[in-house]
């Protein structure tokens, strides 16, 4: 087996590990790239880089997410 190697312009707040590697014996490490790796990237008017939204949209692997129902809704005092 290879190993994995990922550059993140942004490094997220967790990083999960491949299905083939869980439960075994792994090494991770975490080098920060410094300022000579970061490039600009071009983000719309929110904030969110060009294409995220085309690029994650329906990328959803796992089991078929369903909403389950949510019930009553609650009753409650009217506002004065």
């Amino acid at each position: 087996m290879q190993p994995i190697r990922k550059i993140y312009q942004y490094a997220p707040s967790s990083i999960s590990i491949p299905e083939e590697l869980q439960h075994q014996t792994v090494e991770v490490i975490i080098w920060p790239l410094g300022e000579q790796f970061q490039q600009q990237i071009e983000t719309d008017a929110n904030g969110w880089p060009i294409g995220f939204f085309e690029e994650t949209a329906g990328a959803w692997a796992g089991e078929p997410l369903l909403r389950e129902p949510q019930g009553e809704y609650e009753q409650r005092l009217e506002l004065e």
